[in-house]
Parts: structure tokens; sequence; C-alpha cells
């Protein structure tokens, strides 16, 4: 017996306090509804064959704030990288500066900028994943004084919101810049950070610190978002385009 026929997936969009919210409708023979967020930023809704479009876009809504969460979350985490270079002469970044790594062979292991370059000095015989080594080292040992100096920068802009000061930790995430405990104010930010340029990192933290105050990625959040940084998607493109 041939299968019935199965509708092809359609577009729909919903407004949800003002926003439009875009999704892919498909109907299956299944009972109940399925919601997915997709890493690629697109939202999938799978929903019984013969309901309504208009009690699905009713559903949708009723999970706008749980599926703009998850966009949200896919939307900070960092684009996938190619593996960086080790090889003498590849460009590594401090501070938003594109730096030539050379290698040098030295009675003790140290990394300095020195111009141009980025110096990483170790007995040899080199190898990529010693040199790799030294350098994510050395990144999270800068880590922690440029942290205080960004929070030192971005702490004031919450001044009069009543919001306990947040501990700063560095801690090396695959898949985001930082995240936050706000019931404990723990704030823990990525050494990868140090690469980048001090503007993006002050965006990240200010994110973190928003969650001191609104938990989520609701409006509200994004309200708060925007009232101290009004200028935040900026950072957020630079941010994104800091070769890997």
């Amino acid at each position: 017996m041939p299968r019935p026929f199965a509708p092809a997936p359609r577009r729909e969009t919903v407004t949800h306090q003002g926003q439009p919210l875009d999704y892919t409708l498909v109907f299956r023979a299944r009972r109940t509804i399925a919601f997915a967020v997709r890493p690629d930023g697109t939202v999938h809704v799978t929903a019984p064959a013969g309901v309504p479009a208009a009690w699905v876009a009713q559903q949708v809504l009723k999970r706008a704030d749980w599926i703009r969460q998850h966009l949200a979350e896919f939307a900070r985490r960092p684009a996938p990288a190619p593996a960086r270079s080790y090889a003498a002469g590849a460009l590594h970044f401090y501070l938003g500066r594109p730096l030539a790594l050379r290698l040098a062979e030295g009675p003790q292991p140290a990394v300095a900028v020195a111009e141009y370059e980025l110096l990483v000095c170790y007995p040899g015989p080199h190898a990529p994943a010693r040199t790799e080594a030294l350098l994510q080292a050395w990144y999270a040992r800068q880590a922690p004084a440029l942290f205080a100096e960004s929070l030192a920068r971005v702490w004031p802009a919450f001044a009069g919101l009543g919001l306990r000061r947040p501990t700063l930790f560095v801690r090396a995430m695959r898949t985001r810049w930082g995240s936050c405990t706000p019931s404990s104010a723990r704030i823990r930010l990525s050494p990868d950070l140090v690469r980048a340029t001090p503007g993006c990192l002050d965006y990240v933290l200010l994110h973190e610190c928003c969650h001191l105050q609104v938990p989520d990625h609701s409006a509200a959040f994004y309200a708060l978002q925007t009232r101290l940084l009004p200028d935040w998607e900026l950072w957020k493109q630079k941010l994104n385009a800091l070769p890997k």
C-alpha cells in the first residue's frame, strides 16, 4: 500500500514581541508537535498531519522564549575554525594585532611580543604541539589582568542596578566565549579572548554581566544589553571576524 502524500516543508513566520520569528513547518504522521533549533540558526517544527497551521503558529508563540534562547546560544558560539598553524611565520593575534610567529631556541620556555612578532622560545627541537601548548598557556596567563581591566571599564555601566560585582575566572571553552552563573555572580571567560581587541572583550564581559540581571536571553535581556552597549552588534561582528 503506498504511503500517503507528505506535504513539502513550508516557511512560516510569527511575530513575537514585535520581532519576526521564522520557522520551517513540516506535517508528519505523529501525535505531538516537536521543535528543533539547529546550530545554523534555523528553527524546525514538526506537527501532526491534519492540524491547522494557525494552531501550530500558536504553539510556536508559546515556545518563542525557549526558541530565542537557543538561537542566542548558537549565535554567540564561535564559528568552527580551521586548525591554527604553529609553523614559523604563521599569523597569531594578541589584543587584535596580527603577529607573525617566530620560533627560537633558548634554555627556558618563554613567550613575548616583539614589535610585529610573537616570539616563542624553548629548547629544541621545535614541535607544533609543544609550541601550541606554550602559546595557549601564555594566553591564559595574560588573561586575568586583561579581564580585570575589562571589568573596570564595563562595571560602571551597571551602577544603580544593585548587582553583586562578579568574580571572573579563566576557563578554556570550545563552543562559547563566556558563561555566567547569576546565583554566585561567577563569570567564566575564554583565554582566547585575549586574541581579540579590548572592545570585543568588553562586549563579551558586558553580555555576561547582563545575565546577573536577566539570566535568560529574553527580550528584556537584549533591551538591557542594548541600553548599556547600543553598538553591541558591531562588536559581536568584529569578534566573529577574528581569524581563528
